[in-house]
């Protein structure tokens, strides 16, 4: 992957793949374009966060180098008020707001494209999608908050993370505690990245939640992860 620098007007289409890859952004301008920048760099983040190196079979140090082309993107694309004209298609794209239904189990193959846990055990057909949301609920249900790390490592005090959430509230956006704190200056980038690192390292894996609910024993968790991280090797080299 290349390494240069981005910053410049002529840099938005790299960003928006960086960032969003083939899953162009939806909303016209404003916040809701926003708020579908942070909601593709949460999953990008996941996806390429040099703690999953094992799991993707790839080193730490490339895995770095791409998060840290994906947040420099991101830091740009918070900037832009709109996305650029999509860029046009020889097909009809899928609608991103049509949902299977929630017991929906999945028969086609694979996605060409690099997967989380969870995506895999649904479009291996062994999850349906009810149980693909319950399980990202899970895992955020019992991951530590931003705010709580942020003050155990010094970064943040008890009266700052309050008044970081009463200022949330009075704006009365969506936008995360960890981006929210970032933007009015309460925490660096490179603070976030590393906290949003811990709480990863933290939360409970959420293969887990699939062991818990019985469709999947604890013996086959290696074996999934290593059918996972070739799939995923495999689309990454082509991408």
């Amino acid at each position: 992957m290349e390494t240069r620098e981005i910053g410049e007007r002529g840099d938005l289409e790299r960003a928006l793949d960086l960032v969003f890859g083939a899953n162009r952004p939806t909303s016209a301008s404003g916040e809701g374009f926003r708020r579908e920048v942070r909601e593709a760099f949460r999953r990008r983040a996941l996806e390429t966060h040099p703690d999953r190196a094992n799991a993707l079979g790839r080193s730490e140090s490339s895995l770095a180098e791409e998060f840290r082309q994906i947040f420099e993107a991101y830091e740009f694309l918070s900037r832009e008020e709109a996305p650029p004209p999509p860029r046009p298609v020889a097909h009809r794209p899928r609608d991103p707001a049509s949902r299977p239904p929630r017991d929906h189990l999945s028969r086609a193959p694979l996605p060409h494209r690099p997967l989380l846990f969870a995506e895999f055990l649904y479009y291996s057909g062994r999850a349906s999608w009810r149980n693909l949301v319950e399980a990202v609920s899970w895992q955020r249900r019992q991951r530590p908050s931003i705010g709580r790390i942020a003050v155990e490592w010094g970064h943040l005090s008890d009266d700052e993370v309050r008044e970081i959430l009463d200022r949330r509230r009075r704006d009365r956006v969506e936008e995360p505690f960890g981006e929210y704190a970032r933007r009015q200056g309460f925490l660096s980038g490179g603070q976030l990245l590393a906290l949003l690192g811990r709480q990863r390292r933290l939360q409970r894996r959420i293969g887990q939640f699939f062991v818990e609910i019985g469709l999947v024993r604890e013996q086959e968790i290696p074996s999934l992860d290593a059918d996972l991280s070739r799939h995923n090797a495999r689309w990454r080299r082509t991408a």
